[in-house]
């Protein structure tokens, strides 16, 4: 059994310092702490199992998953992406029909190419022949309600026992990830720890609910906030005093930097104590 602090791979601060400079050419729409977060997650398995990261773009996050991956063992992170833009929430591709060229110049030039599985394929299509347990399940495509939900369905029933699901967007002005992190985690009986780091929403799966409970004041909490958002995500366009209304209750949710110190104290190790 580990100690919390061994949990940590040695270096990993100047490791991640390092890492978010090396990709900060790479286009994509992550800020500096959701990079260092993201990294973490990959860094610091809670449980055995895969990675999938669904939405990759250009490739920034999916090469921080695989280097940040590599401190932990993992030699593969699956990713999967149609390269084109058939959603409104999809990032701007200035022009181009895909951006699958310039995702595969950036995991090669950057030396994670022989560590990603790239599935070039909707999300929900891969999600009919997927059966590989997930330790770490990053939703980062299609932020509409519909698209991120297929998302959710298709893949957290693959989740491990204490598995992380993490979602990117919830914080910004879509209603996807919102809702569904707000309907079908915050409001589970089968997710504890939980939080929010910038846009990212971040939960841990637990088949007991009797482990997750300790954490249901907090869900709560975070449920009834993040609430408070969605009529004005569901409304059109934000402008002028709601606008102003949305950033008020925004605020008002913690999703300050994660202390990856805290964030080991918060969590539960498949192989630590507790442990099924």
């Amino acid at each position: 059994m580990q100690s919390v602090a061994s949990r940590l791979p040695d270096g990993l601060e100047k490791f991640t310092t390092d890492l978010l400079q090396e990709v900060a050419p790479v286009v994509g729409y992550l800020a500096p702490d959701e990079m260092r977060f993201l990294a973490l997650l990959a860094a610091c398995p809670t449980a055995p199992g895969g990675i999938l990261e669904i939405g990759s773009f250009t490739g920034k996050s999916t090469i921080i998953l695989a280097k940040a991956a590599a401190l932990a063992g993992t030699d593969i992170v699956n990713a999967v992406d149609p390269m084109t833009a058939p959603s409104e929430t999809d990032p701007d591709l200035r022009g181009q029909a895909s951006s699958y060229a310039d995702f595969k110049r950036n995991i090669e030039e950057h030396g994670v190419a022989d560590r990603i599985r790239f599935h070039q394929t909707f999300s929900y299509e891969l999600a009919r022949t997927w059966n590989d347990p997930l330790r770490l399940l990053w939703i980062d495509g299609d932020h509409t309600y519909t698209g991120t939900k297929l998302d959710y369905d298709g893949f957290a029933p693959h989740l491990i026992d204490k598995g992380i699901i993490a979602i990117h967007d919830v914080l910004h002005e879509f209603e996807g990830g919102a809702r569904v992190f707000l309907e079908s985690v915050l409001r589970s009986p089968n997710f504890g720890a939980c939080g929010f780091c910038g846009s990212i929403a971040w939960a841990q799966y637990h088949v007991d609910r009797r482990e997750a409970e300790v954490h249901s004041a907090t869900k709560r909490v975070l449920a009834a906030k993040l609430e408070r958002l969605l009529p004005y995500l569901s409304s059109g366009e934000l402008r002028g005093l709601k606008k102003k209304k949305y950033k008020i209750f925004r605020w008002m949710i913690p999703h300050g930097r994660v202390d990856p110190h805290a964030w080991i104290d918060e969590v539960i190790f498949a192989d630590g104590p507790g442990a099924v």
